[in-house]
C-alpha cells in the first residue's frame, strides 16, 4: 500500500503548527506512510476562483487526481497529534472516513437549518479535523465539484469543509458512513476527558469544556507535561 498524510495551512506555520507538523512527520514515517504540507490556496487549481475560498475549504485539494497514486489519503488539522505512546497505525488497523459524534450531530443539525434546499440528512456528514479516505472514496466526492462550486462556495463561512463535503457526498450518491472507531479517539479535544485513552489529539483553546481559554500552545505544552505528547 501506498499512503499519505496531508496537513494544509495558509501563511507562515507558527510555533503550534511547526511542532504538529514535526509530530505528523514522525507518524507518517512510523506508519511507513509519506507526509506533505500543503500551503496556500489549492483547491481547485481547475478552476481559479476557488483560490479565495475561507482557508479550511482549502483542505479539500486532498480529493485532488494528485493523489491518485495513493491509496489512503489522511488529512488532519494542523494542531493535531499523536499521543504519545500511542501505536495504532491508522491506514492499517484502522477503518472509517472520519468523525461523527453527538457534537458533529448537533452541528448537522446546525447545517440542516441554514441550508435546508442542500442538505440532505441521509447523506454522511464528519468532523473536518481528520479525514481517512480511500482512493475510490474520493473518486466519487469529487465527481460534481466542476459543476456545483457556486453551492460549494455557499459553505465558505462558519461550516467550511464539513458543509461542502457533506454536499459532495450527496450530489455523488456517497453513502458510506462508516466514521472512525472509538467516538473521539482519532479526534480527542484537549480539553475534554478520556484524553489518555486517545490516539490524536485537537489542541483546542479551552481549558475546560465550558472555559475559560488561553492560547493553544499553553494548552499544548501542559499536555506536553503530563506526559501525553512527545515534545
Amino acid at each position: 500500500m501506498k499512503n499519505i498524510i496531508l496537513q494544509h495551512y495558509t501563511g507562515e506555520l507558527g510555533e503550534l503548527e511547526k511542532l504538529s507538523q514535526a509530530n505528523m512527520i514522525k507518524y507518517a514515517e512510523f506508519c511507513g506512510a509519506e507526509y506533505r504540507l500543503l500551503s496556500g490556496d489549492l483547491f481547485n487549481e481547475e478552476y481559479p476562483w476557488t483560490h479565495t475560498l475561507y482557508a479550511p475549504n482549502q483542505k479539500m485539494h486532498m480529493l485532488s487526481k494528485e493523489f491518485d497514486d495513493y491509496d489512503v489519503v489522511l488529512m488532519v488539522d494542523i494542531d493535531m497529534f499523536t499521543r504519545k505512546g500511542m501505536t495504532e497505525n491508522i491506514f492499517t488497523d484502522v477503518k472509517g472516513i472520519g468523525m461523527y459524534t453527538d457534537f458533529q450531530q448537533h452541528l448537522f443539525g446546525g447545517l440542516k437549518r441554514h441550508f435546508p434546499d442542500i442538505v440532505d440528512l441521509n447523506y454522511p456528514y464528519w468532523g473536518g479535523a481528520i479525514y481517512r479516505l480511500e482512493k475510490a472514496q474520493r473518486v466519487q466526492l469529487r465527481e460534481h465539484i466542476k459543476d456545483n462550486m457556486k453551492d460549494i462556495a455557499r459553505f465558505d463561512r462558519g461550516f467550511n469543509d464539513e458543509g461542502a463535503m457533506h454536499l459532495l457526498a450527496k450530489l455523488s450518491d456517497f453513502k458510506d458512513r462508516a466514521i472512525l472507531p472509538g467516538g473521539f479517539k482519532w479526534c480527542h479535544c484537549s480539553y475534554r476527558e478520556g484524553i489518555e485513552n486517545a490516539a490524536m489529539i485537537h489542541i483546542r483553546p479551552k481549558v475546560t469544556p465550558v472555559g475559560p481559554k488561553r492560547p493553544k500552545i499553553e494548552n499544548y505544552r501542559e499536555l506536553v507535561k503530563r506526559g501525553l505528547i512527545e515534545e
